[in-house]
């Protein structure tokens, strides 16, 4: 199976068979694991300066800091995919 390659915002693209969880960046929960995850440097910030509104968690154990709603997130990784 070929793998699905999606861009996430300002040419920024991430492999959607890698990713565990999107999650709302504003959740008590989410904001320990981004200090967590800080601090043994597995973050991939793709803010470009912006409000870290979600946060993708992959296979891999990174967590990577978006600026696009977990909405629209959601739509972009998955569109044409059945739920």
């Amino acid at each position: 199976m070929m793998e699905r390659i999606v861009n996430i915002g300002f040419d920024s693209f991430v492999v959607t068979d890698r990713i565990m969880a999107v999650l709302p960046a504003q959740n008590s929960v989410v904001k320990r694991l981004k200090q967590m995850s800080v601090e043994i440097g597995r973050t991939i910030n793709l803010t470009f300066g912006k409000c870290t509104r979600s946060v993708i968690i992959t296979d891999s154990g990174h967590l990577i800091f978006s600026f696009v709603p977990v909405e629209k997130l959601i739509e972009k990784l998955f569109d044409g995919e059945e739920r």
